[in-house]
């Protein structure tokens, strides 16, 4: 992993600590290797092309990506310093197949976690976004702090398949600075907390979860378990959602589950449901114009 020429940041903006984090590595800790750069395209983009060569649990970071990308492709980038970018690699070689769709879910509960650890009111949205309300005011607008991007990276011969987890997280970005009226930055709502605070207790409770989960060998049991505290986690629950279709329709209804398979049920006022999937979705947003 080549590290870019580095943008001179803002005063005010401090680097990340990666001496913070020895204590996470291995033979230490549960983390195998954590680097830390100043500035990269894509921490996800790095990770797959070394995924098959890394092992489990290998962690890229940066508090500068300039070519990240969300879900459907969406771009991300923020200036120097005033986000964060964590990709995580799992190498799930005990876990079945239908696990590895929720270790996405299993990072937004940690993000959640950690936040609601230093004092941040945080929630997940359906299917891959991190929410938190102003720390002043309960106005009950949540606003994105943070969003979350899965990929699968095929297995070479005889080897685990590996998943990608990245997570791209405004620490902060002034209100000029962000890109939609619907996302926010941590300073932004009211919360004084660092990069490398969050990227510590992140990167604790994501291992936390997963150990607890390979434990449970990923059994019905395990996601049951992980599926309910994604579920306590979640905003978008008990919410009249708009779901946006690729094909251009809308469905709307009461956001009434979390389904096994990760699924959202919306329920309509006549009572009937219908589960859609993230790879259905091309947005959701509530009926109301808020963001949960």
């Amino acid at each position: 992993m080549s590290t870019p020429q580095q943008t001179p940041p803002g005063p005010a903006r401090p680097p990340l600590e990666a001496g913070r984090l020895d204590a996470l590595r291995s033979p230490a800790g549960p983390y195998a290797a954590i680097t830390v750069v100043e500035e990269t395209g894509s921490t996800n983009a790095d990770l797959a092309v070394v995924a098959n060569a890394s092992a489990d649990l290998t962690v890229l970071a940066t508090s500068h990506q300039s070519a990240g990308k969300g879900r459907l492709g969406r771009g991300w980038t923020a200036p120097p310093r005033s986000s964060l970018a964590v990709s995580i690699l799992f190498k799930p070689d005990r876990l079945p197949a239908e696990a590895y769709g929720w270790l996405s879910m299993l990072c937004a509960r940690a993000l959640v976690e950690a936040l609601e650890a230093r004092g941040v009111r945080a929630a997940v949205k359906w299917p891959n976004d991190v929410l938190v309300a102003p720390r002043d005011r309960d106005d009950g607008r949540w606003r994105k702090v943070a969003g979350i991007l899965a990929q699968l990276v095929p297995a070479a011969a005889g080897r685990v398949p590996a998943v990608i987890v990245g997570t791209g997280i405004n620490i902060d970005l002034t209100n000029e600075e962000l890109p939609v009226p619907t996302a926010t930055s941590l300073a932004h709502s009211g919360y004084d907390v660092g990069g490398t605070d969050i990227l510590t207790g992140y990167l604790e409770r994501v291992a936390a979860r997963y150990g607890r989960l390979v434990a449970g060998g990923g059994d019905a049991r395990a996601l049951g378990e992980l599926r309910g505290l994604v579920a306590e986690s979640m905003a978008t629950l008990g919410a009249v959602v708009r779901a946006e279709l690729p094909d251009g329709r809308t469905l709307e209804g009461t956001a009434t589950a979390l389904e096994a398979d990760g699924g959202l049920t919306l329920t309509g006022a006549g009572g009937e449901g219908h589960t859609v999937h993230a790879a259905d979705v091309v947005h959701l947003r509530r009926a109301d114009g808020g963001y949960a």
